[in-house]
């Protein structure tokens, strides 16, 4: 049973129709959002299926790690939904997500807001010291419904990321390359860099001999913005 729509919803639209799972990819998609109604309307949405026998899939945020992060409604609210299915349904897996990055028009992602901003020559505020994690989401469907679709990894929750942190800075040098315009913005040094424990997933990838190269970050953007 696949519930919800967008970028995540579409990467794993094979469980449209298995019974076995509950893919949850229906909810908040902004980090910035403050609107309770969003959030409410989200969590009565997955109540709802707390009934069922299903695994229950759903996706959180690696950035509940971000200390800097650790009091925005977005990440409090992922992490009470946390807690609720842990206690509420007998059969799951929360999986962290790191930023996305895939053919989508959501214009709160990072990725689209940074090609967006910039490409309309727009100014705006860089936090130096900001680190963020990239996954491709063709990488992400393909890895994630291994797991998905074995015991080992039920009732736990994971961080999906690989090892390629980046700096929003390095990140929006590779933007003006593809581009081919430089950025306006004012330096802030506000940001942090924080690391997510890994370690199982980072393990199943071993398992799997999946590795990403070196210029892992630099490629996924060029695959989803250089003919935008």
């Amino acid at each position: 049973m696949l519930v919800g729509k967008g970028l995540l919803a579409n990467a794993f639209k094979h469980y449209s129709a298995n019974s076995n799972v509950i893919l949850f990819a229906s909810g908040v998609s902004n980090s910035r959002e403050i609107d309770i109604v969003k959030f409410e309307r989200e969590f009565e949405l997955l109540k709802s299926y707390s009934s069922h026998n299903s695994k229950l899939i759903y996706f959180s945020t690696c950035s509940v790690s971000d200390e800097s992060l650790k009091d925005s409604a977005y990440i409090q609210h992922k992490l009470k939904i946390e807690k609720y299915i842990s206690k509420n349904f007998s059969s799951f897996i929360i999986f962290r997500l790191p930023i996305v990055v895939g053919n989508t028009s959501n214009p709160h992602t990072l990725t689209n807001f940074l090609f967006n901003t910039i490409k309309a020559e727009q100014k705006f505020l860089l936090f130096a010291n900001a680190h963020r994690y990239l996954i491709d989401v063709d990488d992400l469907s393909v890895l994630l419904s291994g797991i998905i679709d074995s015991i080992e990894y039920d009732n736990k929750i994971l961080n999906i990321c690989f090892n390629n942190k980046i700096s929003i800075l390095e990140l929006v040098s590779i933007f003006e390359k593809i581009i081919g315009k430089k950025a306006l913005y004012e330096m802030s040094k506000k940001g942090s860099v924080y690391i997510p424990n890994n370690v199982e997933f980072i393990n199943y990838l071993q398992k799997l001999d999946f590795k990403i190269k070196t210029s892992y970050n630099e490629d996924v953007i060029a695959k989803y913005y250089s003919n935008r």
